[in-house]
């Protein structure tokens, strides 16, 4: 391994306490399953969705890419992303600070838990979020919603994961 894989990825360390290390169980590799709309037609992409510890276990890192490395020729999508979140746990305030970003946007979140969901505020936007939830050993489920002031929650995609 080179010197800037060995310095970025990480083990678990006391950085992030076991109440809060929230994003524990989505390390690892995933296959997923995006669905959305787009121009007016249902739409299903693979992708791949890949999580580490990283910076001496002060963080997560992951990886996002839509469509996956083995669909992309055969299946390339107009607004497929390939990008970057990282998750830095704030102990002053016991949420995560994330940024992702890909080649298109940069995006800045703040992560709490509520009761089995992680709840992603995305901060510059206004009732947008970013949930997990159903989490499992092997899958998990994320939004992209819009919840208005009246609780409507409005879906702009949704994604499945499964454990490779």
């Amino acid at each position: 391994m080179d010197s800037f894989m060995d310095a970025l990825l990480s083990q678990k360390t006391d950085k992030i306490p076991d109440v809060y290390d929230w994003f524990a169980p989505l390390l690892g590799d995933w296959d997923c399953d995006y669905y959305d709309e787009l121009n007016g037609q249902k739409r299903h992409v693979k992708g791949e969705w890949i999580f580490r510890r990283v910076l001496e276990g002060a963080g997560i890192q992951d990886i996002f890419i839509f469509p996956s490395r083995a669909t992309k020729e055969e299946q390339p999508q107009p607004d497929g992303e390939y990008g970057s979140s990282l998750r830095m746990f704030n102990h002053f305030e016991n949420h995560y600070d994330v940024v992702y970003t890909c080649d298109h946007c940069m995006k800045r979140l703040c992560f709490t838990k509520e009761d089995d969901r992680l709840v992603g505020k995305v901060l510059d936007e206004e009732n947008s979020y970013w949930i997990f939830s159903e989490i499992t050993e092997n899958s998990f489920k994320w939004e992209n919603v819009m919840i208005t002031e009246e609780g409507t929650r409005i879906l702009d995609c949704v994604i499945y994961g499964k454990r490779v």
